[in-house]
C-alpha cells in the first residue's frame, strides 16, 4: 500500500479537534468535569477517556445530523466460522480475539456478497453506538464531489479552484484545480508538522476565510498534479468548494447523495468548526458500525458498474481510485492497494477497506494508544488481508 506517508498524514485530521476543543471549552462546563475538551484534545486522552469519547463526539462538540433512512438496508447475517482464523505478525500467532485486545478494537466488521461475515464489539461498544471516524470523512468528501459533477454543481473537477473561490485568483493557486486538491497535489510548499512552531499547520488561522488568505501566499514548489504533499488547509478548501458549488452544508449534501441511496441509518453526525458552523471536510464523521460497512458498500456498488441511477458522475469510483501521477497510493481522497482495492483511513485504527474484486468490505473501529505507527498500521494491514482471504475461501 506504499503507507510509509501515513504516519504524519492522519494525524492532520485529529489536530482539527484540537482548535475545536478550545472553542468548545467555555461552552461545555459538564464535559469540562470529564476533562475531554481541554487544550490537548483528542489526540491525547488516555484509554478510558477514548472508550468514552470516541463514541460521544456530538455530546462533547458541535456536530450537525446527516438525515439517512429511518429502516436502513438490510444486511443479511450469514456468519463465517472462525475457530480455525489466525494470523502471523512479528513471528506471533494471533487470533481474532488476540488481535482485538492487541489493537484495542471496538468494532469488526466483514460484509462479503452483501452478507455479515463477521461481527464484533469491544471496548465496551455496541452496534447502536456511533464511533468517530477521523479522516475516513476524506472519503465520503471524495464521492460528493462525484455527486456535484453528475448534477452538474461542478462541470469538470479539472476546473480551477479559483473559479469557486475567488480568494484564490491572482495567487499560486489561480491554475491548481479540484482535481489536484483531491489528489493532495496542489504544487504549494506546506510543512505539516507540528512540532514545528514556525510550521504552516501551526500558523494556519482556524478561521477559513483568514486561513485561505493565509494560503494563498503560499510559494509554488512543484508543477501542480506531480508531487504528493499532503496539506490539511486544502481539505478546508475542497469542503468550501463544495459548498459553494452545492449551495448547501456537506452533511445535507451528504444525506441526499451518499446515506439515503446508499440505506444508511439516520443516527450519524459530522464534527462543526463552531455551533451551527461549517463541517471540517477533513475529519469526523460519526457513525455506527454496520453504517460505515453500508458506506463501503456504497462505494463498492459504485465501483463495480456505473448505474444511471447511481448518485455519483459515471465511473467516478474508477477515477478516484486511479493511482495519482504524485504518488501511486493515493486517488482522490482515497488510499489504494490495487486495482479496485482501496480504503478508507483514519487515525487511531479506523479502516473502511474495500476490495471490489471480491465484493467484500472490512470495517475496523479502534482506539489506538497513539494516532499512528507503523507497527499498529501494519499489524492492522496484516489482519485485514488475512482475514479477507480466510472469509472467501470460506464462501
Amino acid at each position: 500500500m506504499k503507507k510509509s506517508l501515513v504516519n504524519r498524514l492522519c494525524v492532520a485530521g485529529a489536530l482539527l479537534l484540537t482548535f475545536v476543543a478550545i472553542q468548545s471549552q467555555a461552552e461545555s462546563p459538564e464535559s469540562n468535569d470529564r476533562d475531554l475538551t481541554g487544550e490537548n484534545g483528542i489526540l491525547f486522552w488516555g484509554p478510558d477517556q477514548q472508550v468514552y469519547g470516541f463514541p460521544r463526539l456530538a455530546e462533547l462538540y458541535p456536530t450537525r445530523s446527516i438525515q439517512g433512512q429511518e429502516v436502513p438496508l438490510q444486511l443479511p447475517i450469514r456468519l463465517s466460522n472462525l475457530d480455525a482464523f489466525s494470523y502471523s505478525y512479528a513471528e506471533q500467532i494471533h487470533t481474532v480475539d488476540s488481535h482485538m485486545q492487541s489493537e484495542r478494537t471496538a468494532g469488526l466488521l466483514v460484509i462479503q456478497n452483501g452478507e455479515i461475515k463477521v461481527e464484533r464489539y469491544g471496548l465496551e461498544h455496541h452496534a447502536n453506538a456511533p464511533w468517530v471516524s477521523f479522516s475516513v470523512t476524506k472519503s465520503v468528501v471524495s464521492m460528493l464531489f462525484g455527486a456535484a459533477v453528475k448534477d452538474g454543481y461542478i462541470a469538470s473537477i479539472d476546473d480551477p479552484v479559483s473559479d469557486y473561490l475567488p480568494v484564490f485568483e491572482d495567487s499560486p493557486y489561480a491554475d491548481v484545480s479540484i482535481k489536484h486538491i483531491l489528489q493532495m497535489a496542489s504544487g504549494m510548499a506546506w510543512n505539516e508538522d507540528y512540532a514545528d512552531p514556525a510550521s504552516n499547520i501551526v500558523n494556519l488561522p482556524g478561521e477559513e476565510m483568514a486561513g485561505f488568505k493565509y494560503m494563498r501566499n503560499l510559494p509554488r514548489v512543484a508543477k501542480p498534479g506531480t508531487v504528493f504533499n499532503y496539506n490539511t488547509g486544502e481539505t478546508n478548501i475542497a469542503g468550501a468548494i463544495l459548498r459553494k458549488a452545492v449551495g448547501k452544508n456537506l452533511s445535507d449534501y451528504a444525506s441526499e447523495k451518499v446515506f439515503l441511496p446508499g440505506g444508511i441509518s439516520n443516527t450519524a453526525n459530522w464534527l462543526l468548526g463552531a455551533p451551527n458552523g461549517n463541517e471540517f471536510a477533513g475529519c469526523c464523521i460519526s457513525a455506527n458500525l454496520r453504517d460505515y460497512g453500508r458506506i463501503g458498500l456504497f462505494a463498492l456498488q459504485n465501483s463495480q458498474a456505473s448505474s444511471p441511477s447511481s448518485p455519483l458522475a459515471p465511473n467516478w469510483m474508477q477515477q478516484s481510485t486511479t493511482p495519482s501521477p504524485g504518488y501511486d497510493g493515493y486517488g482522490f481522497f482515497w488510499w489504494l492497494t490495487d486495482s479496485g482495492v482501496y480504503s478508507a483511513q483514519g487515525v487511531f485504527g479506523q479502516f473502511v477497506f474495500v476490495d471490489a474484486n471480491r465484493d467484500l468490505v472490512i470495517v475496523l473501529q479502534s482506539a489506538w494508544p497513539e494516532a499512528w505507527n507503523t507497527d499498529l498500521e501494519n499489524r492492522a494491514l496484516s489482519f485485514i488481508g488475512a482475514l479477507a482471504d480466510y472469509v472467501v475461501a470460506g464462501d
